[in-house]
């Protein structure tokens, strides 16, 4: 990490915690969703974790991703990836890995193939506008399902709505839509997402298939105090200089930038090429539990105007307030989160966060 660089802490206990709730609320299997590098959590750091807490079951978007899955040789557990593999062989490698069928197409080269469909999943679309067979497909999706006695592992979709009702609607669409291709044609039948799950929308799904709420996220617009955070961005003040012998403020001159009121400057040990965007130039982080504002992002370092009462060494915590951050960005948080790249180490902790 470096002197006075920044790491993310994850917490242990708010994850286990997180997985518990979910899982004893809504009385079914988890399949715990890590794509994206967990969404900035760091998978190979809550994975683990997750294991711990009783998860064998994972899904990802991309093959690379469960490839960093399967090298970490973790026994009894299955990992699903949403995307189509570029070599179908590693499924005959790995008996544990699946896949999802995304179109009529790959179902037709899957029979073609003769993939083993219990490792298979079938992704029914109702107008997400992503990946899935679509309503007028489904009696052709039938008839190749009879013709060649199909048992899938399982069978999905998406929620895209943003309203419950509209969640609801989807949800019935796609129960009939299993009842006419053959219920016992599909051992695993998920739908619910982060949002549908806290909502308890998902009748008739055998799991619940979420990502950041496990990790200590909702939605925008969604609130379940039972959700803990597991994340938080921090590192230390590594130097601070008086305006009094200073021109510019990184790239920028200080003629340029709105200082009013300060005479301080602090630098800080994350920048752009962490991914901590340009975007984030004006927002507010938090120092001795008081906001300041990072006034310039270059690709290694920033910069904090700051008063008298910071002293080099203090804490520094990037995106305290979730909610604050998002109004500013204009992007949820686990886009934000999942910007920050390896570069920042994630570090496992059991510290308690509100």
């Amino acid at each position: 990490m470096g002197r006075d660089g920044f790491q993310i802490n994850i917490n242990k206990d708010n994850i286990v915690h997180n997985f518990n709730y979910i899982k004893n609320s809504s009385n079914k299997d988890v399949i715990a969703v890590v794509k994206a590098n967990a969404y900035g959590h760091g998978l190979v750091e809550v994975i683990p974790v997750l294991i711990e807490a009783g998860c064998n079951y994972f899904a990802v978007a991309r093959e690379s991703e469960a490839k960093e899955i399967l090298d970490l040789n973790i026994p009894n557990i299955k990992i699903l990836v949403f995307e189509t593999l570029e070599d179908l062989s590693i499924l005959n490698e790995y008996k544990n890995l699946e896949m999802i069928i995304n179109s009529l197409e790959e179902l037709r080269e899957a029979i073609d193939l003769n993939l083993n469909f219990s490792q298979l999943h079938l992704k029914l679309d109702f107008g997400f506008a992503r990946n899935g067979v679509y309503y007028e497909q489904f009696k052709e999706v039938k008839n190749l399902i009879l013709q060649n006695d199909l048992h899938f592992k399982g069978a999905m979709t998406h929620f895209f709505a943003s309203t419950p009702d509209e969640m609801l609607q989807i949800q019935k669409q796609f129960m009939d839509t299993i009842n006419f291709l053959g219920t016992n044609r599909f051992k695993v039948i998920h739908s619910q997402n982060s949002a549908a799950t806290l909502l308890n929308i998902g009748d008739g799904s055998t799991h619940v298939r979420c990502g950041i709420s496990l990790l200590g996220m909702v939605d925008i617009g969604l609130t379940d105090n039972n959700i803990k955070r597991s994340w938080s961005l921090v590192g230390a003040v590594y130097n601070i200089k008086n305006f009094d012998h200073l021109n510019f403020i990184g790239y920028e001159r200080i003629s340029d930038l709105n200082i009013e009121g300060f005479k301080k400057v602090a630098k800080i040990k994350l920048g752009y090429g962490d991914g901590f965007s340009k975007k984030n130039t004006n927002i507010l982080c938090h120092i001795n539990q008081k906001p300041y504002q990072i006034v310039h992002i270059s690709m290694d370092t920033s910069f904090v105007l700051v008063d008298d009462s910071v002293n080099e060494g203090d804490i520094v915590e990037i995106y305290k307030d979730f909610e604050e951050c998002n109004k500013y960005l204009n992007m949820a948080h686990y886009e934000y989160t999942t910007l920050l790249n390896k570069r920042i180490p994630r570090i496992v902790t059991k510290n308690t966060l509100k």
